[in-house]
């Protein structure tokens, strides 16, 4: 019983922020789980596209800034996990993303020294996360970055380029360690 309350309760938070990104929020069923705190940003026209049996834990933040953020099918997201675009975000099938995972395609401009950081705007590349991934606890995944099928991150790392190529990455930057 209390199974199928928190998943009602999940869809209807799904629901409330459905209605208030309404034409922003793109789903393809009704198997979801979002657990409290979880937060759909879209502005600027941003779009998120969740695909089918994702799953958000608590206080995990979508926003997109005028980009676009798609989840494939079969996702979990632990706890705290922040996902921003203001450009594109692919996240392909069946992945398992650990807490506090940061996923970003944009970076400051900080060239001159004479004007706030906050006010030289955004450099941004998109960032395709492939299938059969894990990412590890507190892992860092920077803009431009393309990683390949069947990959593991170890947790603490930073992905600064791309990994083409399956096996365990760790480190800052991440590297293949097997």
């Amino acid at each position: 019983m209390r199974k199928y309350l928190k998943i009602t309760v999940g869809l209807l938070r799904l629901l409330k922020e459905y209605l208030i990104n309404f034409g922003h929020l793109k789903l393809h069923g009704i198997s979801y789980c979002v657990c409290s705190g979880v937060k759909f940003w879209t502005h600027e026209g941003g779009i998120c596209d969740i695909g089918k049996k994702t799953w958000f834990s608590e206080n995990c933040l979508l926003e997109s800034s005028g980009g676009r953020i798609k989840f494939g099918f079969n996702n979990f997201m632990n706890s705290n996990c922040h996902i921003i675009a203001i450009d594109d975000i692919t996240i392909g099938d069946n992945n398992l993303f650990g807490p506090n995972v940061v996923i970003i395609d944009h970076n400051h401009i900080y060239d001159d020294p004479n004007t706030l950081i906050c006010k030289q705007g955004f450099t941004s590349k998109p960032v395709t996360i492939g299938s059969d991934i894990w990412i590890c606890g507190n892992v860092i995944i920077g803009a431009g970055v393309t990683i390949c099928d069947h990959v593991v991150i170890g947790a603490n790392s930073v992905v600064t380029k791309s990994i083409l190529e399956p096996g365990v990455y760790a480190g800052n930057p991440a590297k293949k360690i097997k």
